[in-house]
């Protein structure tokens, strides 16, 4: 049998990949050794570890980069190694954008403290007789940049704020909106959630923050008029949730509401826009959850983030607590878990268990999936309401057509959309999305080069019926008929619903 050799290149390339995954780990090693310095870290040490997490986080991204072609055992772990990069750089990016807003931030309490400085100094000259006027300059000796000089930077004292919402618009948020009153804009409303929480002790100041920063929403425009269909699971939120909320003396002893609901069914069908209607209706707080909020690699993280978003949602009730995807959160416990998930679900579920015991809480825990099937028995006992999200039906989707296609210039009738309403059964909500937005491309697509060059937005000619059997033959259904008979039949045997 011929010896197969390996390929000179590939195998060059493994060893690159070896080469920045090694780099890389040094340099995110020492950032995370400078982090580990906790109360004695001071700004610039927190500048220094940003710049070697980046550094680390750019070895990485080239080592990600490296393409590794064929099926030999060396390649193979080549491509491990290429999967286990891209978690640490994510970790790596998470640790960035935390020490982004905490420089910023420490960076703006010098910029007040200067500010506070020269105000003082402005008043002593102006008060001061003239024969005694010293020359303009600080009031006192300038202190070294600790965390007791600069309350910002005591590791803490701040959150870990996601990368996704580092952007120039949102650092800018920060600096405009601390210490000024409330405008009623999402910015002052966390302001005052601040307030109400000032009080909590034995929680870490940092999950606190946390919770507000990355989980609170406070955009209230969604609701229940704005979605299409979901008759029932808009009626049985109703009852459980909204009517409780309005008139809380009705509903005590045996008539107090679920603590805990499911919302599942197929993808792509509005449960969290459903999710975000019902905290809108029942004008509560609303807590956007996701595993990735509540886990860490830090060892013990994971159960003080739950309790602190437990603590502050007792604070803020009413409240909505709201993760998506719950089942990649309390899915069903293994032998080979990792011991800090098996800790953080245990916590999680141990919090729902208190705050069941307290009578008066208007907390709700609302869980979204797409395989219920998936969550621990002790997560559903916990969920005693489960709401079926089903596919659209025939007026359901004529409704989401009418309202995805009215910004769109086209000559669609009423009897068009029924049209394509029947031809599209089966289809999602997401689904119909980008069937419309394929329907609306047609139109370009009958156009030379040259005439998309020159024609006038407003000559182009409207979406028509055509444009849509059209799309239906590039944009299918995504889910089969197989996998939603098992959202029925899981909802005939464990749906609140049951039909």
């Amino acid at each position: 049998m011929a010896e197969r050799k390996e390929d000179p290149k590939t195998n060059e390339n493994v060893q690159k990949v070896r080469k920045h995954a090694k780099i890389g780990a040094k340099y995110i090693n020492d950032a995370m050794g400078i982090e580990e310095k906790g109360d004695e870290c001071i700004l610039p040490d927190f500048k220094q570890a940003k710049r070697l997490y980046e550094q680390g986080v750019g070895e990485l991204r080239n080592a990600i980069g490296i393409k590794l072609e064929g099926q030999d055992e060396e390649v193979g772990r080549g491509r491990k190694l290429q999967e286990k990069m891209k978690s640490n750089m994510s970790n790596a990016q998470s640790r960035i954008a935390f020490l982004t807003v905490r420089i910023e931030e420490g960076e703006l309490e010098i910029e007040n403290e200067k500010k506070k400085s020269n105000d003082k100094t402005k008043v002593q000259t102006t008060t001061a007789p003239k024969e005694t006027k010293k020359p303009a300059g600080p009031s006192r000796p300038t202190k070294p940049i600790t965390k007791k000089s600069v309350p910002g930077l005591g590791p803490s004292s701040r959150s870990h704020v996601p990368a996704k919402r580092i952007t120039p618009a949102s650092t800018t948020s920060i600096k405009m909106t601390r210490g000024q009153p409330s405008t009623g804009t999402p910015g002052a409303t966390k302001d005052e959630h601040k307030k109400k929480l000032s009080h909590l002790k034995n929680i870490d100041r940092k999950f606190i923050d946390m919770i507000l920063n990355e989980a609170v929403e406070d955009d209230r425009k969604v609701t229940f008029d704005d979605i299409g269909g979901m008759d029932l699971p808009k009626e049985l939120l109703t009852e459980m949730v909204i009517l409780p909320s309005e008139r809380p003396e009705l509903f005590q002893g045996l008539r107090s509401p679920a603590r805990g609901l499911l919302l599942f069914g197929p993808p792509g069908n509005g449960k969290t826009l459903l999710a975000k209607a019902l905290a809108s209706e029942a004008k509560a707080v609303f807590f956007n959850i996701s595993a990735a909020t509540l886990t860490s690699k830090w060892i013990g993280e994971g159960e003080k983030t739950v309790r602190a978003l437990f603590a502050v949602a007792r604070e803020l009730q009413p409240a909505i607590i709201f993760i998506d995807e719950i089942d990649s959160l309390l899915t069903a416990r293994k032998e080979n878990e990792h011991e800090a998930s098996r800790r953080m679900k245990t916590e999680f579920l141990t919090s729902m268990d208190g705050m069941s015991a307290e009578q008066g809480e208007r907390i709700l825990v609302l869980g979204a999936t797409n395989v219920p099937w998936e969550l621990d028995t002790a997560a559903l006992r916990r969920l005693p309401k489960r709401v079926y999200a089903p596919l659209p039906d025939h007026n359901t989707r004529k409704d989401i057509l009418k309202k995805t296609m009215r910004k769109q210039n086209n000559v669609l009738s009423e009897k068009d959309y029924d049209k394509i309403s029947s031809a599209a059964e089966g289809y999602s909500g997401s689904d119909l999305a980008a069937l419309a937005s394929d329907a609306a491309q047609q139109p370009i697509r009958e156009l030379t080069r040259e005439e998309l060059r020159s024609i006038p937005a407003d000559k182009v000619r409207g979406v028509k019926l055509e444009d849509f059997y059209s799309s239906l033959k590039n944009v299918s259904k995504s889910v089969s008929s197989d996998h939603l008979s098992k959202f029925v039949d899981w909802n005939k045997e464990f749906g609140s619903s049951g039909s």
